[in-house]
């Protein structure tokens, strides 16, 4: 019995109701994806010569399908991400790998290669940019006390958040590798997607809350009794 190509369209249409019916664009967009191909497939069999147009049509609905499949799966994983900025996502544990891929265009990665340092913050000074300490730990001044800050956290944070004069000056000696965005730009970015903004002020209150809770040990040039009040002091104004 010779095939009808009719029950092709029977089938197509079934799975397009049931990618219609399907809440996740992925699995919705796969599903769309197979039913064209076999709507296509219909086209060629069911006509002698075969309907050009509507598989021309139909291809390149494939082809769009397939551009938006290709940026939902960006969105959802760190594919193509290279070993650092998949170590720095795994610090932005708020964020989604898609939003974490619109911050990492603003990124610039820097060593610091001064003999004294490079200066990211300058206590009660403002601030343009929001770092992030990779490798190394940085030093932190605050009234003439000095603190040492490890990799793992941000810095300019509050002045970030509270859009404020920073608390602290911060100094990234030779070798320290930090991350910089441009405030002005990272809050654009927040602006233009709400639901990143909300994820990133998210962040930055957690890792203050987590500088608050910890203990930094001061340089050994501070006065013993005066360790234990500055530690807190730091930790309640976290740059």
């Amino acid at each position: 019995m010779p095939f009808d190509p009719s029950w092709l369209i029977h089938i197509g249409a079934a799975l397009l109701l049931i990618a219609y019916a399907i809440r996740d664009e992925l699995k919705l967009r796969l599903l769309i994806i197979v039913s064209t191909f076999i709507y296509i497939a219909y086209y060629y069999l069911a006509a002698d010569p075969p309907l050009w147009d509507a598989i021309i049509t139909s291809a390149l609905m494939i082809v769009i399908n397939i551009i938006v499949l290709g940026q939902i799966v960006l969105e959802r994983t760190t594919f193509r991400l290279d070993p650092d900025e998949k170590a720095l996502f795994d610090a932005f544990e708020t964020l989604t790998p898609g939003q974490f891929r619109r911050i990492a265009k603003l990124a610039a990665w820097r060593t610091s290669d001064e003999a004294d340092g490079v200066i990211l913050t300058r206590e009660q000074e403002p601030s343009d940019s929001l770092f992030y300490i990779f490798e190394g730990t940085i030093s932190v001044e605050k009234a003439d006390r000095r603190f040492r800050l490890p990799e793992g956290n941000f810095v300019g944070e509050v002045a970030f958040v509270l859009r404020r004069k920073t608390t602290a000056t911060t100094i990234a000696p030779r070798g320290v590798r930090f991350v910089e965005w441009d405030s002005k730009a990272l809050r654009k970015l927040s602006d233009k997607y709400p639901n990143l903004g909300n994820a990133l002020n998210a962040l930055l209150t957690r890792d203050l809350a987590r500088k608050i809770g910890a203990s930094y040990r001061p340089d050994d040039a501070m006065p013993a009794d005066k360790q234990s009040e500055a530690l807190l002091e730091t930790a309640q104004s976290a740059p």
